[in-house]
């Protein structure tokens, strides 16, 4: 594979600034839904969809969360 001449490898602080918003984007989704879920009738389809979603948001929340915080510690390899 060649390498292209006019490519500009992403510097680092922006790898990070973008885990970063992802993970608040993540927390925000999570604290939607939860409130969906609370809101909801209890095992209703809306209550459940709500339940689930907020489990994948946390999960995404916490994973760019330390995601960016390896990348901040310079924990970047090629």
């Amino acid at each position: 594979m060649s390498a292209d001449p006019d490519f500009k490898p992403v510097h680092v602080e922006d790898v990070f600034s973008g885990f970063e918003c992802c993970a608040k984007a993540f927390a925000q989704l999570a604290a939607l839904l939860a409130v969906i879920r609370d809101k909801s009738p209890e095992h209703s389809d809306a209550a459940k969809l709500a339940a689930l979603g907020w489990t994948v948001a946390c999960d995404m929340d916490n994973y760019a969360g330390f995601t960016a915080e390896q990348v901040q510690k310079g924990g970047v390899r090629s």
